[in-house]
């Protein structure tokens, strides 16, 4: 009886806010990427090397066959007024010499079965949901775009250890324990490609994993192993080995104001992951879209090293760069016909490029690190974020002492003081 009656004293430990708490609110955001060393900047700041790249992901002219626009063209009214009207707005879609095919002309009925649906809902006046414009619209046609890569949809993914200087403020601790962020869509690298980086004895993977370096820079127990390092996932996969992300993808609520809270949580997610590519020395972009209320917007994600930090650049794509425009973001309205046809055309360039030139550089940069690493002319270093910041002491300190700081600890097994010896006061008697 006595043990039912047991309380348990609370833990002084202060509840970390999820990831979409922190993107919703601008002064969490503000502290978790300020220790994250993340920054804003303009695409014109990407690396030169990386600049075909994001022209080609980005690229979506010349795609479909002018031979369409001929009456002559054997398709529905509806079909021919949708290509119709994109031929108006983005007359840069479509090309004499391309070359008709029936996959191509399968893969924009499926375009334009989306958009039929999404002017149907618009018609309705009726209110959707964020599920609504996802079942809808958005995997109408982005899921059958994914072709060659590992569609994933809410994967929890492991946010990184924090670089900068902790201050010990009471909302430091909360907004920094957080461990995962759960992106709505994320686009991988098949299994079936990254498997002979990791099965043989001699593969990358076991050569890193074995390393001196790398075995003393973690513990399985602590979930710091290099197991748990070589993926962004914060679930390890079955077989031991590489993971790798190109791309996160964020849907929200039909609320226009929310593309600015979508952004930041998928700040998050492609933060973690050029973290995790930095890590094993592959220098390479990731990109991320965010899609609310009809309307996708764009941004791609790096690491550059300044100053002795790993510095997470993020740029808002805003349009091509021979259209001159003010807007941080470009935006893709996708009650347009040319722009739905825009967007489903760059999620196939991000499904191609994941497999392809995004494969070259995790495949270079993962061997070179090998060899660094057994030269002694790179260090190893882990990105995810297993330990968990101590709440700020509670001392009673003068008041000409304020400004004096208490470090703060950083542990992952910190074990707890041992409880105050109680007095123990005894009770007089009464005389009666």
């Amino acid at each position: 009886m006595a043990d039912s009656k047991k309380k348990y004293k609370s833990s002084s430990q202060p509840r970390a806010v999820s990831a979409s708490e922190i993107a919703r609110n601008l002064g969490n955001f503000e502290t978790w990427s300020s220790h994250q060393c993340c920054e804003q900047v303009s695409l014109s700041d990407l690396p030169s090397e990386f600049q075909e790249d994001v022209d080609n992901l980005f690229g979506t002219t010349k795609r479909i066959p002018r031979s369409w626009l001929d009456r002559s063209f054997d398709c529905s009214p509806g079909f021919a007024k949708f290509i119709a009207d994109a031929s108006q707005t983005a007359p840069e879609l479509f090309s004499a010499d391309h070359c008709a095919s029936s996959e191509l002309f399968e893969d924009v009925c499926v375009v334009f079965s989306a958009w039929k649906r999404l002017a149907k809902m618009r018609s309705s006046k009726e209110k959707w949901s964020e599920a609504d414009f996802v079942a809808n619209v958005y995997n109408v046609f982005r899921t059958s775009a994914i072709r060659e890569s590992t569609f994933r949809v809410q994967c929890a993914i492991s946010l990184p250890q924090p670089q900068d200087t902790f201050q010990n403020a009471l909302d430091v601790p909360r907004v920094l324990n957080t461990k995962t962020v759960i992106p709505d869509c994320a686009i991988f690298i098949p299994a079936s490609r990254t498997r002979p980086l990791s099965h043989s004895a001699k593969s990358p993977y076991k050569l890193l994993k074995n390393h001196p370096a790398v075995v003393k820079a973690g513990n399985a127990a602590k979930r710091s192993s290099f197991r748990y390092q070589s993926t962004p996932c914060a679930q390890l996969p079955d077989m031991p080995g590489f993971e790798f992300a190109s791309s996160f993808w964020e849907d929200k609520k039909p609320v226009h104001t929310l593309l600015d809270d979508a952004y930041r949580q998928n700040r998050m997610s492609t933060t973690a992951a050029v973290r995790h590519l930095h890590s094993l020395g592959i220098h390479a972009p990731v990109t991320g879209l965010i899609w609310a209320d009809g309307v996708v917007r764009a941004h791609v994600d790096w690491c550059e090293e300044l100053e002795g930090k790993t510095v997470v650049m993020s740029a808002p794509y805003c349009g091509p760069q021979d259209r001159s425009s003010n807007d941080v973001f470009h935006e893709w309205k996708l009650d347009r016909p040319s722009d739905i046809l825009q967007v489903y055309f760059l999620v196939r360039n991000i499904d191609e490029w994941t497999t392809g030139k995004f494969s070259e550089y995790i495949v270079r940069g993962v061997n070179q690190m090998v060899n660094k690493l057994s030269s002694s002319e790179r260090t190893y270093k882990p990105w995810k974020w297993v330990g968990d910041l101590a709440p700020p002491l509670k001392t009673n300190v003068l008041k000409e002492n304020h400004n004096i700081s208490v470090t703060t600890v950083v542990t992952s097994d910190a074990s707890p003081s041992p409880p105050k010896p109680k007095s123990r006061r005894r009770r007089r008697r009464s005389s009666n």
